[in-house]
């Protein structure tokens, strides 16, 4: 009786998973969209993301301070604390944009949020 020869199993095991990366990879690059496509994305960005929101210059520019809220209108204790702060430094928050977009109903800066409970939601 004969035996076989067996040949050795590394190199196509090696080709298996070679053969399986780049089926892999073209696949990969079949799936995903293509920048300049026409067709609209899954998900469109709800907002534009280039574009930063108005916030003042300089602190003089923002003065007069809008009245922010008082930090007991609110339980929580991080919201309230918020609010807290935004009192303290209206300067700064003055200087910030906000990323929520709410230039959109007439706010000037991050400060703009503490003057009624937007700042809180």
């Amino acid at each position: 009786m004969k035996r076989k020869r067996q040949e050795p199993k590394a190199p196509r095991v090696a080709l298996a998973i070679l053969g399986v990366a780049v089926a892999g990879s073209i696949f990969w690059a079949v799936r995903q969209p293509d920048a300049s496509s026409t067709t609209s994305p899954q998900v469109a960005p709800s907002q534009p993301t280039e574009q930063v929101p108005p916030y003042y210059e300089s602190e003089e520019a923002a003065r007069p301070f809008p009245v922010t809220l008082p930090p007991e209108y609110f339980r929580a204790p991080y919201i309230a604390q918020a609010y807290r702060v935004a009192r303290q430094i209206p300067a700064v928050l003055a200087q910030q944009p906000c990323y929520c977009y709410c230039y959109r109903f007439g706010h000037g800066s991050l400060l703009d949020c503490y003057k009624d409970n937007h700042g809180a939601g």
